[in-house]
């Protein structure tokens, strides 16, 4: 277990790295971000259909898609309701708090998805936990951008990312206390971490990928869907 939380803990921290390297560097070229993005989409892709799902499934087929149905809708609740909700001034102080808090409600499920995948494989557990790592370094590009312009503190702004690092390895807790707890909600939690992943991928990861690049998108996909076959199959 505590092997997992160090990577779980890692993958949050990863968000703090992104802005860390703001800090040093403003520009990052589009090709290098597209491919980041790319590879984080194949391997939570990978992760997914090749050893989340056929799992679940095969314990117990309804309550797997019942978790991967809630999955994605609670995950599209908090993108398309809440934060539009929440987003009243359009300053860039706003717009960084605003992906700050899209990241931290993300941050929680994402830790889940990472124990679910540890209580099928510890290896499952690990390669969800570095897809997660990569996707969380150009998201907390993201999040500083904004904030920096918008005259924030590097020191604020830095404090500020840690505290929502630890939100992916309380996730993590979380998530082995279920498990244990309600052993027959095995199947629907797999589910329920499968539908969080694909939410992102399809709607964060491979989007953002996309305006990065065409081919670099395409590039990362398919060495992040590789590694997984061959972490998988050898």
């Amino acid at each position: 277990m505590e092997k997992l939380l160090f990577f779980s803990f890692l993958a949050g921290l990863c968000t703090f790295l992104g802005a860390v390297l703001l800090f040093i560097k403003r520009q990052w070229s589009q090709e290098s971000l597209g491919i980041f993005l790319g590879l984080a989409s194949g391997v939570m892709a990978a992760v997914v259909f090749f050893d989340m799902l056929p799992s679940a499934l095969l314990g117990d087929w309804q309550g797997c898609s019942a978790g991967l149905l809630l999955g994605i809708v609670i995950l599209g609740f908090f993108d398309h309701y809440l934060l539009q909700q929440l987003m009243a001034e359009k300053t860039m102080l706003s717009l960084g708090y605003l992906i700050m808090l899209g990241m931290a409600l993300h941050d929680l499920p994402e830790g889940m998805a990472i124990a679910m995948g540890h209580e099928m494989k510890a290896r499952t557990g690990v390669l969800i936990a570095l897809a997660i790592g990569i996707h969380n370094i150009p998201e907390g590009m993201a999040i500083a951008a904004p904030l920096i312009i918008g005259g924030l503190g590097k020191l604020r702004i830095a404090f500020q990312l840690a505290l929502i690092a630890l939100l992916t390895p309380l996730g993590t807790i979380l998530g082995l206390f279920l498990v244990n707890a309600l052993p027959k909600l095995m199947s629907p939690l797999l589910g329920f971490a499968s539908g969080i992943m694909l939410y992102l991928v399809i709607f964060h990861l491979w989007p953002q990928a996309g305006a990065k690049g065409e081919k670099n998108r395409r590039l990362g996909f398919i060495t992040g869907v590789v590694v997984i076959l061959l972490a998988t199959f050898l």
